[in-house]
């Protein structure tokens, strides 16, 4: 239930803060195997974007960075209720890494 609060948090994100984000999201690996986050912020924290994974389920957390992702484990405590401010900022520690023309209003943080 607490995941799903985490969810619903960042689906209302992303339509105050005009983010592009998947959930859930299937990393499929190499290997055959596959990593189940609860969701993709796209544009933030990396190329591809940041998967987001809970804190109470942290198994795979390093994995991802080998396929150019960035993954962030959220204590659901802190983002089961959406926050604007602190999303933002949270976002911004990320930063942008999409097109300089898609970056959103609000972002004043770097450009990479």
């Amino acid at each position: 239930m607490t995941d799903k609060k985490l969810i619903n948090a960042w689906q209302k994100a992303a339509v105050d803060l005009k983010l592009n984000i998947q959930t859930p999201f299937v990393l499929n690996k190499i290997n055959g195997g596959e990593i189940k986050c609860l969701l993709l912020i796209e544009n933030f924290g990396s190329k591809k974007g940041t998967l987001i994974l809970s804190t109470d389920d942290m198994d795979d957390f390093d994995e991802p960075e080998k396929y150019g992702y960035y993954c962030s484990a959220l204590n659901p405590f802190h983002y089961s209720k959406y926050n604007r401010d602190g999303f933002v900022e949270t976002l911004i520690d990320w930063g942008f890494y999409g097109k300089e023309d898609e970056k959103p209003t609000w972002y004043n943080g770097v450009v990479y």
